[in-house]
Formats: structure tokens, C-alpha cells, sequence
């Protein structure tokens, strides 16, 4: 599986999610569509993990999927760990 196809699967995994949702609110009590925001992080991924130029915006939004997306869910193949252990350097 290549890392769009991993990010992929995450994107449906959180579309029909009950656990992650647009209810939440941020530290300071407003309002924070976490579901919304994860899914733009997600589908940034998928669109730019293999950019060179873009590794900033990747390594931001993986520290963004991994602190709202249940650890069960990144679970990863050997294949998909190395690419992302390059996109992440």
C-alpha cells in the first residue's frame, strides 16, 4: 500500500467516525470543528507527502492527525513506515 492509499484509508476512517466530531471546543472554550480540521490535514497529506518543497506542511499536519486520531487507527505496513519516516526527516 503507497502512502495515498494510507492516507486515504485514514480520510474514510474519520468520515465515519463517531469518536472524532465538530463538537469540540479548543482551550480556550470556542468553538473548533476538529473533524473539518483533521480532514484538511488528512487530504493535505495524501495530496503532498511525496513534495519535497512541501515538507513543513507535512511534518505540521502529521503532528496535527496524530494528536487527534486514535493510535489504533496509524498503524502502518513496513513499506508505509519507511516513506513516512522520509516524508517526516
Amino acid at each position: 500500500m503507497s502512502l495515498e492509499a494510507y492516507f486515504q484509508k485514514l480520510i474514510e476512517q474519520a468520515e465515519s467516525s463517531d469518536e472524532i466530531s465538530n463538537a469540540g471546543k479548543d482551550k480556550d472554550g470556542f468553538y473548533k470543528p476538529t473533524k473539518t480540521i483533521l480532514l484538511r490535514h488528512l487530504n493535505l497529506l495524501k495530496d503532498l507527502h511525496a513534495k519535497p518543497l512541501a515538507k513543513k506542511m507535512c511534518q505540521a499536519s502529521w503532528g496535527y492527525v496524530t494528536e487527534h486520531v486514535p493510535p489504533e487507527w496509524l498503524i502502518a505496513g513496513p513499506e508505509e513506515k519507511m516513506a513516512l519516516r522520509k516524508m517526516l526527516e
